[in-house]
């Protein structure tokens, strides 16, 4: 049952959203992130992992529900592909394949290479791709951190998620003023301020390009966090536009203090956006 490589992106049908990273781990390191249940949680969702080709794949996203794939190549600690035939309602949907390849180089490093998307059929669909390389090239600078700096600890998931209205770059940029943060650079400590009102967050700034902001925390415990405020992409006709935008708190804590952290701050966080961004009006 063991996959051929994928093929080149100038195949007929083939439509891919690549991305790699480069992270300081062994081969053996790699794949307990990449192909375990556990090792999924700590960079990307939650999930379950039979590992084995044939073995199921579920990959759970919250209030978006839970995926489902069949393994399809599992060689550890090299090489890991998945496919999901269930990704989407239409009928004529192709299947959607991802890849993860790991090469291990001199010096204790490994790249990750991640391939995901149409092996056939894929010209109707290159659209659906947009989203999926922000969200992998996201994923992958996550699987960095978590190598780097937490590989190992126990990870808890605490991910709250608020619909308001758009537009989201005006979103986007009150939400920053308000926690303090809207001219924070990669490098700088910060900290949410006391008066911001929300519960305590502060750390190092490792990504803040326009669309998102990542921190490395340290308080309340160790972890990494992704503020983010995007188009809403679960209504149908939405279109991921700006009428209904999307504020995203994603929370990896790690550590044994991460399931307690989560019990305090989960359902402040959520209190704290419901009153400073009003939920879209109802149209009549």
């Amino acid at each position: 049952m063991t996959s051929a490589p994928f093929p080149a992106d100038d195949e007929p049908g083939v439509r891919l959203a690549r991305v790699e990273v480069e992270v300081t781990a062994t081969p053996e390191q790699v794949w307990e992130a990449i192909a375990t249940g556990p090792g999924l949680a700590a960079w990307f969702v939650p999930a379950e992992v039979d590992g084995r080709e044939g073995g199921e794949i579920v990959t759970h996203h919250g209030a978006f529900g839970s995926s489902r794939g069949v393994v399809t190549a599992w060689e550890p600690p090299h090489r890991f592909v998945y496919e999901e035939r269930e990704w989407s309602e239409a009928d004529d949907a192709p299947p959607w394949a991802t890849e993860i390849l790991v090469e291990a180089r001199a010096g204790g490093t490994c790249v990750v290479r991640l391939a995901s998307g149409f092996l056939t059929g894929g010209e109707e669909w290159g659209d659906e791709l947009g989203s999926t390389y922000d969200g992998w090239r996201q994923g992958m600078a996550n699987l960095r951190l978590y190598l780097t700096h937490f590989a190992g600890q126990p990870t808890t998931s605490m991910n709250v998620s608020h619909v308001t209205a758009g537009p989201a770059a005006a979103v986007r940029e009150r939400l920053l003023d308000l926690l303090g943060l809207h001219d924070a650079a990669a490098g700088q400590r910060r900290r949410v301020p006391a008066a911001a009102g929300a519960p305590p967050l502060a750390g190092i700034v490792e990504d803040a390009p326009p669309d998102h902001l990542a921190l490395r925390i340290d308080e309340p415990t160790g972890g990494h966090v992704v503020l983010s405020v995007h188009g809403r992409h679960d209504v149908p006709g939405a279109g991921g536009g700006d009428a209904e935008v999307v504020i995203s708190l994603r929370c990896y804590l790690y550590g044994d203090a991460g399931p307690s952290v989560r019990a305090r701050d989960e359902g402040a966080w959520e209190t704290w956006l419901e009153e400073r961004f009003p939920a879209p009006a109802v149209a009549g």
